[in-house]
């Protein structure tokens, strides 16, 4: 679990440095899904996705949030999004 802590405060670092930059708050979004903490990965996916409207692995990462969640229609639709933007997550 230190691993991962020190991670996030890592990405927490980078956003501080490049707030604009997607790929921070995406990274971080994904360690939080590992550790199981939703609803922080959905807000940094929702972070990187209004960033970077065309971001489909932060699409296709807050979807599974999503599903974990049992939020299937929202969930659906972000797997369905990402697919529309890159073929790899179809």
């Amino acid at each position: 679990m230190g691993q991962y802590q020190a991670a996030i405060n890592e990405y927490g670092n980078a956003i501080l440095l490049t707030p604009d930059y997607a790929e921070p708050y995406y990274k971080r979004g994904d360690i939080y899904a590992w550790i199981h903490q939703y609803p922080r990965a959905i807000e940094d996916f929702d972070k990187a996705i209004q960033l970077d409207p065309g971001y489909a692995l932060a699409y296709a990462g807050r979807g599974l949030a999503y599903q974990v969640l049992g939020q299937d229609e929202i969930a659906d639709a972000d797997k369905a999004k990402a697919c529309s933007l890159d073929s790899e997550y179809c």
